[in-house]
Parts: structure tokens; sequence; C-alpha cells
């Protein structure tokens, strides 16, 4: 019997599944299935941790519209008699009311601070929700690697299946040793175990992917469009204050330090504390003579300004000056922290580059050439069933090892599109000039 009857149009379907990695497969959209960006855009509308972290926005607005009022005001009530001294009737009853007022721009300046606490808060989630869509990404690249892996360790399983049952048949004849179909059940076993444990992987695969998305638990999905390998090698020039302005991160620190002028501005007007006006109105009884016990009524305003004599609030101006510093210099490590790691992930992901692309143009074709080489010389006799089934599990171990290496490529090009801040999410747009 010839190899070719053996497993017609296997080979076939093990190199369609190879295509895929080639330089020229496009990417294919579905309208059915479950895409990258899709997947991402789904965690960000249905993840329950984000939904948490959005009430921090709540609670700054909600700081910001009860910022910059008055305190509120005192009534004063005291009555006074004789009645422990001479007991002459003598008394003095008085009601007053009292305010706190700020002589500087002390709630102007309160207010601002809570202005910019509310959009340091909207751009802090959108750092959760770049962070989220990261995390989404990567899950989505690992699902669709487990299920490349599954598919061709099938595939593999169904040629091992094959060749061991026509082993078995001809060493029943004689034709073939019995330890050649030995060995061909041996390696059947171990490559079904490899399945189960792709199979596990694709399943706990889909639970994260499922659980960064809000999804139920044992919601089962269909990954929709390819990722397509680009011909060329990907750049490695990068506009950095472009990258920075995407980054919601590096917005947050240039709203640091606006909220740092505000606080600071705030540390100033709370140098002089507010003055208290007070309105009093009094009732007197007292002893008159030669008239007697007599009545008498009183109205008035005063007014009570604090002398900062030995407070000036020195410790509060002090540590808004240093937060502002902080502020500038953290701006200019994270400019730096973004231009090293942006830097560092494009090298790394054009060597991912290179080496996948080695692996689908060279190793493959020449595992395939090697493959074919192994299949014509058993119709000829000068080669063994052993051989040929070495020659087409070295295939399927290289189709394999190019798998890992476009899971790595893609894994590098999500972790570029995370430091370069252009994952599909609302850009920040702050309120700092």
């Amino acid at each position: 019997m010839r190899l070719t009857s053996l497993f017609p149009g296997r080979a076939a379907v093990l190199w369609a599944l190879l295509v895929s990695l080639l330089p020229a497969a496009a990417e294919e959209a579905s309208n059915h299935g479950l895409t990258r960006d899709g997947a991402i855009q789904q965690g960000i509308r249905h993840n329950p941790e984000l939904a948490v972290a959005r009430l921090e926005i709540d609670r700054a607005k909600s700081r910001l519209r009860w910022a910059g009022r008055l305190e509120n005001p005192e009534l004063e009530l005291s009555g006074s008699t004789d009645q422990l001294g001479l007991n002459d009737d003598e008394s003095v009853i008085e009601i007053a009311f009292s305010q706190r007022f700020p002589i500087t721009s002390r709630l102007r300046r309160e207010k601002e601070v809570r202005r910019y606490d509310v959009e340091l808060a909207e751009i802090e989630f959108q750092v959760r929700q770049r962070q989220l869509a990261f995390e989404v990404d990567k899950a989505w690249i690992e699902l669709q690697s487990m299920e490349s892996a599954v598919a061709l360790r099938r595939e593999m399983l169904g040629l091992n299946r094959e060749i061991s049952t026509f082993l078995a048949e001809r060493a029943k004849l004689g034709e073939v040793s019995s330890l050649d179909a030995s060995q061909a059940l041996l390696s059947g076993t171990l490559i079904e175990q490899e399945l189960q444990l792709a199979e596990s992987g694709v399943a706990d695969a889909m639970a994260r992917l499922g659980r960064l998305m809000g999804s139920e638990p044992g919601s089962q999905f269909t990954l929709a469009g390819g990722l397509a390998l680009p011909q060329s090698a990907p750049l490695e020039a990068f506009d950095l204050q472009a990258v920075l302005r995407n980054r919601p991160d590096y917005a947050s620190l240039l709203v640091s330090t606006d909220l740092g002028k505000a606080q600071l501005g705030l540390a100033m007007a709370q140098r002089w504390d507010d003055i208290a006006v007070k309105i009093f109105a009094e009732r007197e009884q007292a002893v008159d003579e030669p008239g007697g016990l007599e009545r008498n009524s009183f109205i008035g305003i005063g007014i009570s300004i604090p002398l900062p004599l030995h407070k000036r609030n020195e410790q509060a101006i002090e540590e808004a000056k240093i937060d502002l510093e902080k502020a500038r210099r953290a701006r200019v490590a994270k400019a730096f922290e973004v231009h090293s790691e942006l830097t560092k992930a494009m090298r790394s992901r054009s060597a991912a580059h290179r080496l996948i692309t080695s692996a689908v143009a060279e190793s493959l074709p020449l595992a395939k050439k090697n493959f074919e080489a192994f299949r014509n010389a058993q119709q000829s006799g000068r080669a063994s069933w052993l051989q040929v089934q070495q020659a087409q599990a070295q295939l399927l171990q290289l189709e394999t090892s190019a798998l890992e290496l476009r899971k790595r490529y893609d894994l590098l090009d999500a972790e570029v599109r995370f430091i370069a801040g252009t994952y599909p999410i609302a850009k920040p747009i702050p309120l700092t000039k």
C-alpha cells in the first residue's frame, strides 16, 4: 500500500493551517465571531471591576458639587440673672447670629481644586480602561493560539491513527515489524495526552477572556478575524510626543501639575482665617436709682478678625510646592520610561517578526520538502514507515513551534499597542493648558 492511499489530503489540510501564518495572509473579518477589538470593547462596556472604578468619578463630582460653600452660621443664646447676688431681679437676655466669611479667594480655590480632582478621576478611569484593554487583548491572543494548537494536534492524532492502523495490519501479515506498530501506538498515546492538555488550555483561556469581558461563567466564544502578519518588518521609529498624548497616565501627570498649582493657591489663600460677622440683640432689666427697676434693649454688630501672628499655613504651602515639583519630575520620568519601554518593545517585536518570517519562509517549506522526500523514498522501498512517521512528526513539531513564535509576535505587538496608547478607547481630553 502506498502512503498516498494512507492519508489522502491530510498533508494538504495541515499545510492549509500553515498558510494562515504566511505574511501574505489577510485578516478576515466576521460578523458572527469575536474579533480582537470587539473583545476589548465588550470588556470596557461590561467588566464589573471597571464599573466599580467608575464610582470614583461620581465621588469626585459629588465633592465638586458641595465645594466652595460658606460654613454654617451660628445662633447664640445667653442669659444672666443676679439671683445669687443682690437678688434685685436684674437680668440680661442676649440672642446673636454669626457668620464666617473668607477675606481671600479660598472658596473659589477650593472649587478649582475639586474640579481638577474630577478631571483626575476621569483620567484614572481611562488608565484602568487601557490596562483592561491590554489584558483582554492578551487573553484573546492566548485563546486563538491555544485553539490553533488544538487543531494541529487533532490533525496529528488523525495521521497517527491511520499510520498505526496500517502498521498493525501489516504486522499481522509479517510485512513490517511489530515494534514499528507498537512505537506508532505509543506515539499516538503521547499525542492524545498533548491534545487533552491543549483542550484544557483552551478552556482556561476562554474562561479568562470571558471573565475580563464580564461574560457569564461558562460562556463560549467563537473567535473571528485572524491576525495578519506584516510582509515587511514593523517600524521602530515613533513620535514620542504623539505617544504621550495618547497615554492617559501621562495626562494624569499633566493634570496633577495643574492640581498642584491649584492646591498651592488654596494654601496661600488659607494663610488668613475667615472673619466672623456677628449681629446681636440684648434685653436688659436693671435697677436705676432713683427710678427703680427699668428695662432697656440693645442691638449691635460685631466683627472678629484673626491675626496671623503665629501661624500662616507655612507647612501646607511648603507641601504644595513639593507636590508641584514632584509632579514636574514625574512627567520627565514618565516620558523617559515610555521612550525606553516603547523602544525595547518595538525592537523585540521586530526580532520576533524576523523569527516567524524565517520559520514560515524557510523552516516549514524545508520540513515539508523533507516529508515529501521520505514519502517518495518509501514508495520505492528506500525508507521505512517509521522514518515517514518521524518526518511527519517533525513537520508538525515545526508547525507547533511556528505557532509559538507567532503568539510571541502577537503578544509583543499587543505590548506595543499598550505602551503607544493605540487601543480603541476614549482618548483623554484634559482641561489643562
